[in-house]
């Protein structure tokens, strides 16, 4: 079912010209990402993630989707398809975790015609946003008070001014009474998920415990605090990549190199063509730098090679001492 949503979805999205990455065309099914399609256009970044139910959700596939967002500067885009009692609904946004979940008919109509949700899911019924400005110029136009209003809805005078000056939004019962009584079938207010703020409650040190680093991944940390940059771990099999790299500097000359994202081979027998590929593709949609940081007695086969992701020996790293060695070790390599 998650295949042929990807398809659609990537159908959808080329033609609205937009540039996309479907990891599961080429990767192993047993390997789980945070997103399962990444697009562009223009300037937004979007990952994509299906959750065939968004009540059995893994912590840490959440927080690796929050991270890639504020690193990537992207949002998130999560189909979901029922929770734990039923199919979600159609135009509705439900929320876990603090990040935002929509149908797939939701996302299509957003995409093709401009409809967005209007009504956010919440225990004991959905709330609906109206637009309050259009209803106050509807009720004043049918010449009905504020208090006429409050009678035929069964609230307050006070609660209708909320609804109009958008304090307060209705239930989905009362949104139905207003747009009767008014006689206007588009009074709702569009909530733009692409405008989602993403909040990511852990910190560098956080992540790090929590990562638990091999021997050779607490030497290249160490590294990159001599170095003076920042970084930040993921979750193994979560993310293409293991490591992205940020800079502390102001200088805005740095401002297209950072992140840099980076895998981990500490072994020869842990070598993967794949994490290449994926790598690769990744740097090619993003235009970001990409990279591997290695082992000395690592050695890379040709074919590997070909794919032109760069390699960094640890032993090379070692010899950098400062962020200015570090990118002319990236640039060269």
């Amino acid at each position: 079912m998650i295949d042929k949503i990807l398809e659609r979805i990537d159908n959808l999205l080329k033609k609205a010209n937009c540039e996309t990455l479907v990891l599961g065309n080429f990767i192993n099914k047993k390997i789980k990402f945070c997103f399962d399609l990444l697009l562009r256009k223009d300037d937004m970044i979007v990952s994509v993630k299906i959750f065939p139910n968004i009540d059995n959700i893994n912590p840490d596939l959440i927080s690796d989707i929050k991270s890639l967002s504020q690193i990537l500067r992207s949002k998130p885009l999560l189909i979901g398809i029922r929770n734990r009692y039923q199919k979600l609904e159609d135009y509705t946004i439900y929320i876990r975790e603090g990040l935002p979940f929509i149908t797939l008919n939701t996302f299509e109509n957003i995409l093709t015609n401009d409809i967005y949700p209007y009504v956010l899911a919440k225990r004991g019924g959905g709330i609906v946003f109206l637009d309050g400005l259009l209803m106050k110029k509807l009720r004043e136009k049918k010449i009905i008070s504020r208090k006429e209003l409050s009678e035929k809805l069964g609230v307050t005078k006070r609660t209708v001014c909320a609804y109009e000056n958008e304090r307060m939004h209705p239930s989905e019962k009362i949104a139905e009474k207003i747009i009767k009584i008014l006689e206007h079938n588009d009074l709702f207010k569009k909530i733009n998920i692409f405008k989602w703020n993403i909040r990511q409650e852990k910190d560098e040190k956080e992540i790090i415990e929590e990562f638990e680093l091999s021997d050779f991944e607490s030497h290249v940390q160490d590294i990159v605090n001599d170095i003076g940059i920042s970084s930040y771990w993921y979750k193994k099999g979560s993310i293409p990549f293991k490591l992205s790299l940020f800079s502390e500097s102001k200088n805005e000359k740095l401002e297209g190199f950072y992140p840099l994202f980076s895998g981990i081979f500490e072994e020869q027998n842990k070598l993967n063509k794949l994490n290449f590929e994926c790598l690769k593709l990744f740097n090619d949609l993003f235009h970001k730098t990409s990279f591997f940081i290695t082992n000395n007695d690592v050695k890379i086969p040709k074919t590997y090679k070909n794919i032109k992701v760069p390699v960094v020996k640890i032993k090379n790293l070692e010899e950098v001492d400062d962020e200015e060695e570090f990118i002319e070790l990236i640039k060269e390599s």
